[in-house]
């Protein structure tokens, strides 16, 4: 069990041991850690430093509603520098009623600057510290994002409350802020539309490990449905076809949302299969973009009508070549494999392709060369079973090649993760593999009738 201790414990510790043993503040902290540390106390959400928490409880204490502008202006930022890298003293400062203070500020009743500033200062004290989120705080979102000058910094306070908090997800989207975001997305700048679309991401995501049920789906379906996303996404594609950083988040945003088949079908329909295929025809250099894309035609793929656009429109061949391209880079080659995988479950013409395109040589590869990969290894023999499993003729140039050995060690190494995956490719291609029956259906011996 994990030991905590409050920030009031630790300094009353360092000013022990500066009173009673004559340390001076630097050797009383680095003693108290220390000695913290040794008792396994868990120091993660604890200030250590020689000034202590007084610079973040001052600045807040300073926070008047009569301090001058350049008064609140200098405090804030003073939080916001403190807090930035130092989730401890995030911590502290919402333990002390750092959300209060900064919605207080960032309400209408403040001037423009001030509330800019406290809306930064929101975003920066709330990463990975949301829980503090309230209705009043939504409401003060809901407004801030209908102002310009200040959409930008509402953007990114919603961003750090949507990450890994399922509560406040369901809140935002129950509250009706989807509407705020997809009027920002249509008519916004560059920099709004890159921010729409992390939040959207953030939205659809299972990450809250606090939730056993999360309603991602749901999510992703309104946005979608409601709200326009795809559209909005496959415009964004050609319309900022040249800005890298914006095509990247674009992929990834038209992954997280292709959670129906139907979605899958609009977003080629919109023209996404097509701008995917001319990123990895004319960028291949760009390992980041072709990755991105190489993950958005996965998820594409679970659609069997797209499996055969991608197929006619020569992606196969495109994807076997970006894999080589960036035979070195795991992940690139991880994501290459399994939009194969994908592509070809079901469709025995589609495996046939691969094979034409050197697939087989291509998957001996990338196990060969990162043996050490889990995912690379899965992501092969995922391919390998989806190939073979609807002709087993196809299996003859993965024999050849060796695949038995290398899918074997495969299993020595990453058996207790993927053993079911290699040993499926094993099973499809015929070879030997051991399969554990786990239940037959008969009783335990003794319990008998």
């Amino acid at each position: 069990m994990v030991r905590v201790i409050s920030q009031e414990t630790f300094e009353d510790i360092v000013k022990e041991n500066m009173e009673e043993f004559e340390m001076s503040r630097e050797e009383a902290v680095r003693e108290a850690k220390e000695q913290f540390e040794q008792q396994g106390v868990n120091l993660t959400n604890i200030v250590i430093s020689e000034k202590g928490s007084h610079e973040v409880l001052d600045a807040l204490n300073k926070l008047q509603p009569s301090s001058s502008i350049q008064e609140k202006v200098e405090n804030l930022q003073l939080i916001a520098d403190k807090c930035k890298d130092d989730l401890a003293q995030r911590v502290l400062a919402t333990n002390n009623g750092a959300y209060s203070f900064l919605t207080r500020f960032a309400g209408k009743s403040e001037d423009l600057v001030v509330r800019k500033e406290s809306l930064k200062c929101l975003a920066v004290v709330m990463d990975t510290n949301p829980d503090h989120l309230e209705s009043q705080g939504i409401s003060l979102l809901k407004e801030s994002l209908e102002e310009d000058d200040l959409k930008i910094h509402a953007l990114d306070w919603l961003l750090v409350c949507c990450v890994r908090h399922e509560g406040n997800r369901q809140n935002i989207v129950n509250s009706g802020l989807l509407d705020s975001t997809s009027i920002i997305a249509k008519s916004g700048s560059r920099d709004h539309l890159l921010r729409v679309k992390r939040v959207w991401m953030a939205l659809v995501q299972d990450d809250d490990i606090r939730v056993p049920f999360g309603k991602a789906h749901d999510h992703a379906r309104d946005i979608v449905e409601n709200h326009e996303a795809l559209s909005i996404l496959t415009n964004s594609l050609t319309q900022f076809a040249q800005d890298k950083e914006l095509l990247c988040l674009t992929l990834s945003a038209l992954a997280s949302l292709a959670v129906r088949n139907e979605y899958c079908q609009e977003i080629v329909d919109g023209g996404g299969l097509k701008f995917i295929h001319d990123i990895l025809l004319n960028h291949r250099s760009e390992a980041e973009l072709v990755t991105r894309s190489l993950v958005l035609l996965k998820v594409l793929a679970g659609n069997d009508n797209v499996k055969s656009d991608i197929a006619k429109g020569g992606g196969i061949p495109l994807i076997m070549a970006s894999i080589e391209d960036h035979m070195q880079r795991p992940v690139t080659v991880d994501n290459g494999f399994q939009a194969i995988a994908a592509i070809c479950l079901r469709q025995p013409e589609n495996s046939a392709q691969v094979l034409e395109s050197d697939g087989a040589q291509l998957i001996i590869t990338a196990q060969s060369r990162h043996p050490e990969n889990r995912r690379v290894q899965a992501a092969c023999a995922s391919a390998i079973r989806n190939i073979v499993c609807r002709d087993k003729g196809l299996g003859a140039q993965f024999i050849d090649l060796g695949v038995e050995d290398l899918l074997n060690l495969a299993l020595l190494k990453h058996g207790d993760k993927v053993g079911d995956t290699l040993k499926s490719a094993l099973r499809d291609l015929d070879l030997k593999v051991e399969l554990k029956e786990r239940w037959t259906g008969a009783k335990p011996p003794g319990l008998e009738d």
